[in-house]
């Protein structure tokens, strides 16, 4: 998909969830006087839903966006635990080093959620957004163990950058 649809693909879709976010924080202290969790959640279900008819793929990218967050947890708590069994060991086998990431993402967005989605999980920390020898966009990630250069930057392809992508596409 080119980078210009991207865009204003992404463009709709937080403009409707800005508006998702309106509903659900202004629908129930219109009603009850009183928002709570309880009445928010339903007000953002309910704006959900009426959004939805007018554009049908936005609970689709929204559903997307949950999974995403979903997933991003699930690294966090695991890339945790890795760290703290690296730290409690007598002698850790550290092998720190800067990896060349190339991207296939192209938004301003999408680079943005993926650096900080690296950064996030505890271990590695994006240095620096640069060009490649061909001109494409390289992210240059710094990892605490490294090992095989390939395979971290497989693992970062293969698992953060390839979710974001399916966001939208």
């Amino acid at each position: 998909m080119p980078p210009n649809r991207v865009r204003q693909i992404q463009e709709r879709v937080f403009t409707l969830l800005l508006a998702n976010l309106l509903i659900a924080f202004l629908l129930p202290s219109f009603v009850t006087l009183y928002g709570g969790m309880r009445d928010t959640l339903i007000a953002f279900v309910l704006g959900m839903a009426v959004l939805s008819f007018w554009d049908r793929r936005y609970s689709l990218y929204l559903w997307r966006m949950v999974l995403y967050l979903a997933y991003l947890s699930w690294e966090i708590i695991l890339s945790n635990i890795a760290i703290a069994w690296l730290v409690l060991q007598p002698k850790p086998k550290l092998d720190p080093g800067i990896v060349a990431i190339p991207l296939a993402v192209n938004t301003e967005l999408e680079i943005m959620t993926l650096a900080s989605s690296i950064t996030l999980t505890p271990g590695t920390i994006s240095v620096e957004l640069g060009r490649g020898a061909k001109g494409r966009q390289v992210l240059y990630v710094h990892a605490l163990v490294v090992g095989d250069p390939e395979t971290l930057r497989a693992s970062i392809k293969d698992s953060f950058e390839r979710r974001i992508i399916s966001i939208i596409s």
